[in-house]
């Protein structure tokens, strides 16, 4: 009598086949995921720029104009060169690299500042 352990070749193409299905069923939901997170933290990175430019504008307010409508730009190297701002955050969430063009455009209102986070700024 013939001891019969494995297990035959449909079989184990059976089960390959059925976890290429879940592979194809999983795969975009998890990049949909990864691609929400990461906006999410961009959207969060975005946030800590603009209170980093509120902390530098409160500090060095002789700068700013006080005539509605004047825009001033400050550039996110500048808020990390005086630390406003450490490495790891001046880096772009998405690509990892610094953000080197990326600023806060600060337009003067009435009795207030406007805060406006540009990624690229001429």
């Amino acid at each position: 009598m013939k001891d019969n352990r494995g297990f035959t070749l449909i079989e184990l193409l059976a089960v390959l086949i059925i976890l290429a299905v879940i592979a194809l069923v999983v795969t975009p939901v998890v990049t949909t995921t990864i691609q929400a997170v990461r906006e999410s933290s961009a959207e969060s990175q975005e946030q800590l720029v603009i209170s980093a430019a509120k902390n530098w504008a409160s500090n060095n307010s002789d700068l700013l104009s006080d005539t509605i409508g004047d825009t001033y730009t400050v550039y996110v190297s500048t808020l990390g060169k005086e630390d406003y701002l450490s490495k790891k955050q001046i880096q772009d969430l998405v690509d990892s690299k610094t953000l080197t063009n990326a600023c806060v455009k600060i337009t003067t209102e009435e009795h207030k500042y406007t805060y406006e986070f540009q990624k690229k700024c001429e």
